[in-house]
């Protein structure tokens, strides 16, 4: 749930800060999206993962 929450947040900012800038969002923000959003996902599990299994 956490990391579909941040996700959605970095999916809906990033296009908004490159139209900001004026770079066409549709064109730079996929790959990057991608790729933030991957790694979000992957931090979120393993530190959740974390917490559960060596801390508790």
């Amino acid at each position: 749930l956490v990391a579909m929450a941040i996700s959605s947040l970095v999916g809906t900012v990033i296009p908004m800060f490159f139209h900001k800038i004026k770079i066409d969002p549709a064109v730079a923000s996929g790959p990057l999206i991608t790729t933030v959003n991957d790694l979000m996902a992957v931090v979120t599990y393993y530190g959740l993962a974390f917490l559960f299994l060596i801390e508790l």
